[in-house]
């Protein structure tokens, strides 16, 4: 019985010692307690964060209304419109020298554009927005009818801000200039016939960008008046004018496109039309030529200078269209 107790105490007292063996050598037992307790319990650190937000998408937030408008006959009309553009970053987020604009016209076969890629800053009106200002030109030539309305303008990111929601609309223009002002026949004696100007045609140039249809020409003649004695004249019934020339006989002396002029009444010109366009790109484009012949020079007429313009002149002759 006794020798149990012994044999338990042995083994207990090798258990402590066992236990005491593994704890660090250079600690005390107080030391290792408290590490054991430190890392027996959840730690805590500072941590930093960074959050980087993502840039702004700018918007084009007003285009201003335009008013219908006229082309300048044979020239470009400016028109200025303005817009806004915000940025919720700021308006000096927004790139000014980026703004930029256009009209459009567009049907099933054509497609026009103006443009101004160098809009105007007029500063910021509050701290997120910016004015801008646009003029762009409309030729004579442009077409009629609704335009479109494009601005755009980016940040200084290159994000990118577009409006096209606004247009205007582009009236006809009704407009022709027609030259030369004089036209002079030489060779001219009693009883000739078929004789025409030295200066043919006289051209006619639309400087609007309406459409003159077929026969919608006309010509208002007088009589040429002798300058020196009045009672001869060269009379406005034995001229002719047509949109053709040339051959044997001459085409613009009774041939099928032409016409016989009356006295102070308005003739039609057979199958003469007038389009618009480009006139500088010339070959024909936005023109009509009306040929000139004096059919006849009555057999009783002395020689002397006739014109519409004399000492007793009856007007130069009118050219018009028949399009209210």
């Amino acid at each position: 019985m006794n020798y149990k107790k012994s044999q338990v105490l042995i083994i207990a007292t090798l258990l402590i010692i066992a236990t005491v063996i593994v704890m660090p050598a250079e600690a005390g037992i107080q030391e290792f307690l408290k590490k054991l307790t430190i890392t027996g319990r959840a730690t805590t650190s500072n941590v930093q964060i960074n959050i980087s937000l993502g840039n702004s998408v700018p918007n084009i937030t007003y285009v201003s209304v335009i008013a219908a408008q006229d082309v300048t006959e044979e020239g470009v009309k400016p028109v200025i419109f303005y817009f806004t553009a915000n940025d919720s970053d700021g308006y000096q987020n927004i790139d000014a020298t980026t703004a930029k604009a256009n009209f459009t016209y567009r049907n099933a076969s054509t497609l026009i554009k103006r443009t101004n890629d160098t809009c105007k800053s007029l500063g910021n009106i509050d701290a997120k927005t910016l004015n801008f200002s646009c003029t762009i030109g409309l030729w004579y030539f442009d077409t009629a009818g609704v335009w479109n309305i494009t601005a755009y303008v980016e940040d200084v990111s290159g994000a990118k801000a577009q409006n096209r929601t606004a247009s205007f609309t582009l009236s006809p223009t009704k407009a022709f200039k027609s030259g030369p002002g004089n036209l002079t026949f030489t060779g001219v004696g009693p009883g000739t016939t078929n004789t025409t100007p030295t200066n043919n045609p006289l051209t006619i140039n639309n400087t609007g960008n309406f459409a003159f249809g077929i026969n919608n020409i006309s010509v208002n003649a007088t009589d040429l008046v002798g300058e020196t004695d009045s009672g001869y004249a060269l009379y406005a019934r034995n001229f002719t004018i047509g949109i053709t020339q040339g051959g044997s006989p001459l085409k613009e002396c009774g041939g099928v496109n032409s016409s016989r002029l009356i006295k102070s009444g308005y003739q039609n010109i057979t199958n003469a039309t007038l389009p618009y366009g480009n006139l500088s790109l010339g070959g024909g484009i936005a023109q009509e030529g009306l040929y000139l012949c004096l059919t006849l020079a009555g057999s009783e007429l002395i020689s002397q200078a006739y014109s519409t313009t004399g000492p007793s002149g009856q007007g130069a002759w009118t050219v018009t269209t028949s399009v209210a």
